[in-house]
């Protein structure tokens, strides 16, 4: 992710695009995402919504997470993550042309974006709701229901992520009561 002013279309598109820029480049978010993606291979988009709909008071439940999951699923697994494997193997690639791969890079890096503005696209279509009062307590239930749905238990260093992610998204939140929510209190 990186700031934007595009927009994935649609207004509940557009709001959670604008939302998980905002979130992404708060300090930690990016190094938590990456994170959880590298350690449980989940789909930082999924992670942002998770976090966008308990700011708008949403609560979803496992058959909710289910259902985003699929329809997001092949798209995050044929391209998303394919463009992500490509930009990661040229970074740094001393046996290729420098300037070449960086150009490549550079290109592959802005489909890559492209690519995530439509995998959020179509999680806003895929489950619209509309804005309510922000419920912290929502927010990290979702994001323990998403790995659930992934049948994965956070450690320590996940809990500690999704509380950075947490308390970004919900800036009323310290990074400490972010972490007593996921850990059910």
């Amino acid at each position: 992710m990186s700031e934007t002013s595009e927009t994935p279309g649609g207004a509940d598109g557009a709001a959670f695009w604008q939302f998980s820029l905002t979130v992404y480049v708060r300090p930690g978010v990016a190094e938590a995402c990456i994170g959880l993606q590298d350690r449980k291979g989940l789909d930082v988009n999924l992670l942002l919504f998770c976090c966008w709909a308990g700011s708008r008071g949403r609560s979803l439940s496992a058959a909710e997470i289910e259902m985003l999951c699929s329809a997001v699923g092949a798209w995050h697994r044929e391209v998303v993550r394919p463009l992500r494997s490509v930009r990661r193997w040229l970074k740094g690639r001393e046996d290729l042309a420098a300037a070449e791969a960086g150009a490549l890079r550079a290109d592959i890096k802005a489909k890559e974006l492209e690519a995530e503005r439509i995998e959020q696209r179509l999680l806003a279509e895929a489950l619209p709701f509309d804005a309510a009062t922000p419920d912290p307590v929502a927010a990290a239930d979702n994001l323990l229901a998403y790995l659930g749905a992934l049948e994965s238990r956070p450690d320590e260093m996940d809990k500690g992520d999704l509380a950075t992610l947490l308390a970004a998204a919900l800036p009323s939140l310290t990074p400490q009561e972010a972490a007593r929510l996921l850990d059910g209190g």
